[in-house]
């Protein structure tokens, strides 16, 4: 029974362990990118991952405008070339003794090496990287360590399969969720890249697996959140941003959300006492759960930003395609009956969403779905403010974004706002209580009275 227990053990993730790394790290004070003491950060990781079990573990230095730095990479090798970036980053910002940011992260990192180095079969090489520069956030750049990472692999980049980023980590009070922003793409402007849809269903699958499932942006806000994020400007993000931006699948894990977001966030209160153990065994265990899911998913494509996670499930663009248009049906079809000018205001409106759905199908059919499936049935006033709901929803939770700091623009284009602003106003034309074409039936006038005779 003893060896049994050591066995199940070895193969999870230590909360408790991953605990002692976060405090050894935060004990350093904060140690910014560029110090004596990340240096000294750097150097501990690499020592920890030696004694996880990994022979192969490097310091790879690089330097960003005139700042120097230190990745640590420790490799797994496996047959073939095809290989998975796991990764987290080891410095702080400039007044945080970083426990939670990204001290919890790094621990988990640790005890990942650990628990996997002892599994000598693996269908891919895995690639365990300690970032340095994640902080590091000026006009002259962000995530300095894993983009000197991407610039060093060269041609090897071309095998990689996905990148998975586990950040702050360890709040007791804190749910474990997939991050996936809308990123600016460098090499389009105007344009967004986010985490390809077959990432983050293999992310889902992979942590259910492993009894440690891990969610989609929030705990209670997951399907909003994703129209969210693609209209709205985040200002979080994490390595996924290098990789993305780059043009590798790329996501990352937190259990900081916006309904509950860890409140010693850059604080020289982030300290290690902040931090759970079983927090981070939940987070570990969920994204040990992931990475063994992405040793064996089939590669997917890099680009797939169109898609809905919903009850475990990532619904992909022709589904959401098909839903829009199937969901203009309805109105189209009592337009059809009314004529006149319901029939131009149905036509316009169906175009109008077209267009939308086309750029953006998440935003637009959390916005039109309802109201184009409601309002024609019957307008009333509970089908008038079920199908305003998502739409104030949307705009309540953008502002308040806004307003705490998270947010700073919108990815939508001005005429994009005014698209989805007059398809959302003409959802409402044309329909009134009942009847074929949307008015009230009219009603038969009632039969003279027959006067008395005398």
């Amino acid at each position: 029974m003893g060896l049994l227990v050591g066995l199940l053990l070895a193969a999870s993730v230590s909360g408790d362990a991953a605990l002692r790394h976060a405090s050894a790290l935060a004990a350093l004070g904060p140690h910014p990118f560029g110090s004596p003491r990340n240096q000294a950060a750097a150097a501990y990781v690499a020592t920890q991952l030696r004694e996880a079990g990994i022979d192969a573990v490097e310091l790879a230095p690089f330097e960003r405008h005139g700042v120097q730095g230190t990745n640590v990479i420790a490799t797994l090798r496996a047959p073939g070339d095809e290989f998975v970036v796991v990764g987290a980053h080891h410095d702080t910002a400039p007044e945080a003794p970083g426990a939670y940011d990204d001290g919890g992260g790094v621990g988990i990192l640790i005890e990942l090496a650990r628990v996997l180095a002892k599994d000598a079969r693996r269908p891919r090489t895995l690639v365990f990287v300690s970032f340095d520069g994640e902080e590091w956030s000026t006009g002259k750049g962000t995530t300095a360590g894993s983009r000197a990472y991407i610039e060093r692999l060269g041609p090897r980049a071309r095998s990689l399969v996905a990148a998975f980023a586990i950040e702050m980590s360890g709040w007791k009070r804190g749910s474990p969720v997939l991050h996936a922003f809308a990123y600016a793409d460098a090499r389009e402007q105007g344009r967004a890249v986010i985490a390809p849809a077959w990432l983050v269903q293999a992310a889902l699958t992979g942590s259910r697996e492993a009894g440690a499932p891990i969610g989609i942006g929030d705990p209670w806000l997951a399907w909003l959140y994703q129209p969210a994020v693609r209209a709205f400007r985040v200002r979080l993000y994490g390595d996924d941003l290098s990789f993305l931006q780059a043009g590798h699948a790329a996501l990352f894990a937190s259990d900081s959300s916006f309904s509950a977001f860890y409140p010693d966030y850059h604080k020289a209160s982030d300290t290690a006492d902040k931090l759970d153990a079983a927090a981070l065994e939940r987070m570990g265990e969920g994204v040990l759960g992931v990475v063994r899911a992405l040793e064996r998913v089939p590669r997917g494509p890099a680009e797939e930003p169109h898609w809905f996670a919903a009850f475990g499930r990532v619904v992909s663009w022709p589904w959401l395609l098909g839903a829009g248009a199937l969901s203009l049906l309805p109105g189209l079809w009592r337009g059809f009956g009314a004529g006149g000018a319901v029939l131009v205001a149905r036509a316009a409106q169906a175009l109008l969403a077209g267009v939308l759905l086309w750029r953006h199908p998440v935003p637009a059919l959390w916005i039109l779905l309802v109201p184009q499936l409601l309002l024609p049935l019957r307008r009333t006033w509970w089908t008038v403010l079920l199908s305003l709901a998502p739409f104030l929803a949307l705009v309540g939770l953008g502002v308040a974004a806004w307003w705490r700091g998270p947010v700073n623009g919108l990815w939508l284009a001005p005429w994009e706002i005014g698209i989805a602003l007059a398809a959302t106003a003409l959802a409402f034309v044309g329909f009134g209580g009942g009847g074929r074409g949307g008015g009230r039936a009219p009603r038969k006038p009632k039969a003279p009275r027959r006067g008395r005779g005398r």
